[in-house]
């Protein structure tokens, strides 16, 4: 099996691996501990998911549409993610619902992961004014930003048990 391929499928077993785990230890956090935020500008988990399923979507587009076509030019959500969060108003979601959509996504995105097309993986995302990323290393990156994100929220239930 491809070197790359390999790889791609460890990536899919980690995004699983920690969204399951993720949901099995927070389904029953209470909602003070959910809309706890570090700092007035900080993110509550509501709003960490939320952005993780931002997330999730722009890279669900990005990993389709790059086995369709050899360049990309889609948009970045960049700087504007904090835009998103407040739109969305996941601070007043229902956290079973969001704690859902949040596992099923990257489920999916494991899925389509997991059956990349190999012959796809040097096809690039390309941004305005930007180099362009690799589909390959768009998968590769996707579970970094998951794990900050878990890091993320594993700080700021730390911080508010200390409280």
């Amino acid at each position: 099996m491809n070197r790359r391929i390999e790889e791609l499928n460890k990536v899919a077993g980690k995004i699983e691996q920690h969204v399951n785990a993720a949901v099995g230890r927070w389904r029953a956090l209470s909602e003070e501990i959910l809309t706890f935020r570090l700092s007035e500008d900080a993110w509550s988990i509501k709003e960490i998911i939320g952005h993780l399923i931002d997330s999730a979507s722009n890279n669900q587009q990005r990993f389709v549409r790059l086995q369709l076509v050899k360049r990309l030019t889609f948009p970045d959500y960049g700087p504007d993610n904090i835009h998103w969060v407040r739109i969305q108003c996941y601070q007043q979601r229902n956290w079973e619902e969001l704690l859902g959509l949040w596992r099923y996504f990257n489920i999916q995105l494991a899925h389509i992961i997991r059956r990349v097309d190999p012959d796809c993986l040097d096809h690039v995302w390309q941004l305005e004014g930007k180099t362009g990323v690799a589909l390959f290393d768009l998968m590769k990156d996707y579970l970094r930003h998951l794990e900050d994100h878990l890091q993320q929220i594993s700080d700021t239930l730390e911080t508010f048990e200390k409280r």
